[in-house]
């Protein structure tokens, strides 16, 4: 260090006289101290101390050791018992009543029966379109049993009506028993001129004593010199006419061939007024109806449904106005008690079965 600081010095002084300045005066540097290293001997005592210790202990090396797992209970949470969702029973469709509707192509009112046939009374009349619940069918399903209100059945004929449902499962219903027929079967002469008679059975003699002639003999007497003839027409009697419940129409039966013939469909029948037709066979096998509403008419064959025109004898004048019957006829026929003078009064004082009448008519076709 000394030797250093002295060379310092030196090389300063050289500077400055190489420089042409005057040393700069300085107060002298005290001494400067050598430092000097001192090597000592360790203390006796001191190195056999430190040779009498004991050693110092070496720290091992730590491992580190993984924890192990514990299986720790966890509480679960008690979880409340849900309903388990029932999904709703599916509920049946209800399966509709089979029904019947009246055809509403028809101009007139239907008659419903007590039973499935034309001999029975009628019990109601439909109007087309109208609807009944169907409870039972006839042994060949031509007339259905029908509902009626306050619990009461009747029958319609299956042509003039359109079912609706099931026909499959509808039961052979019981039909009653036909009622007592107040007049013989059904082949009677027309006089003449029978429009020349009033209303009643002036114009339709039963011919109980021909039915034991033979066929040919018959239909020799009932032929009339046109393609129909009529054969038969008469006031129903009141008993089977269902009493002044509100019957009031004109049975027609068509028949054809040798007596006592058999049905004919599709021939029209109308008044002569050209008010009212209708074709045989819409109310059963040679059958057909007209509703009279306290008016009057003559009938006539007028043509078959496929236009061939007919001639025809022309029938009496079927009425519903009970002035225009004949009070012999109305007594004869069960009204009134069957009392002529009674049927007078009741037709004069309004007090008779007004417009409640029915009558039969046949035409029937020979050739």
């Amino acid at each position: 260090m000394k030797s250093f600081l002295v060379w310092t010095s030196l090389i300063f002084a050289l500077t400055l006289t190489a420089c042409g300045g005057s040393p700069p005066t300085s107060e002298p540097l005290p001494p400067t101290e050598e430092a000097v290293s001192v090597l000592t001997e360790p203390d006796q005592a001191t190195q056999e101390a430190e040779q009498n210790a004991p050693p110092t202990p070496t720290d091992e090396p730590f491992q580190s050791v993984e924890p192990t797992a514990t299986n720790t209970p966890v509480s679960t949470p008690t979880l409340e018992p849900t309903a388990t969702a029932v999904p709703p029973t599916p509920t049946p469709s209800p399966i509709p009543d089979p029904m019947i509707k009246v055809d509403e192509a028809l101009g007139n009112q239907v008659n419903v029966r007590s039973g499935p046939g034309t001999v029975y009374p009628v019990v109601a009349q439909f109007a087309p379109g109208q609807e009944a619940v169907v409870l039972g069918r006839n042994e060949d399903g031509s007339w259905w049993q029908i509902s009626l209100p306050e619990a009461a059945t009747g029958w319609i004929f299956g042509d003039l009506v359109t079912f609706i449902g099931d026909d499959g499962g509808i039961a052979v219903a019981e039909a009653p028993p036909p009622p007592p027929t107040a007049t013989p079967a059904p082949e009677a002469v027309a006089e003449a001129n029978p429009e020349e008679a009033p209303a009643g059975t002036e114009g339709a003699e039963e011919v109980n004593d021909n039915e034991s002639l033979p066929a040919d003999q018959l239909e020799e007497q009932l032929r009339c010199g046109k393609d129909f003839c009529v054969t038969y027409q008469d006031m129903l009697p009141i008993w089977e006419n269902g009493g002044c419940i509100g019957n009031h129409s004109i049975y027609i039966t068509v028949l054809q061939g040798p007596p006592p013939g058999v049905p004919l469909d599709g021939v029209v029948i109308g008044d002569t007024f050209n008010n009212v037709e209708v074709a045989s066979g819409s109310h059963g096998p040679g059958h057909t109806e007209i509703t009279l509403w306290n008016n009057s008419m003559t009938l006539i064959a007028k043509r078959h449904i496929d236009g061939t025109p007919f001639t025809s004898e022309e029938s009496f004048n079927f009425t519903a106005a009970d002035e225009l019957i004949p009070a012999e006829v109305l007594a004869a026929k069960g009204y009134c008690d069957g009392n002529v003078e009674t049927c007078r009064w009741a037709q004069n004082h309004n007090q008779v079965c007004r417009g409640h009448y029915s009558w039969r008519v046949t035409f029937h076709k020979f050739d």
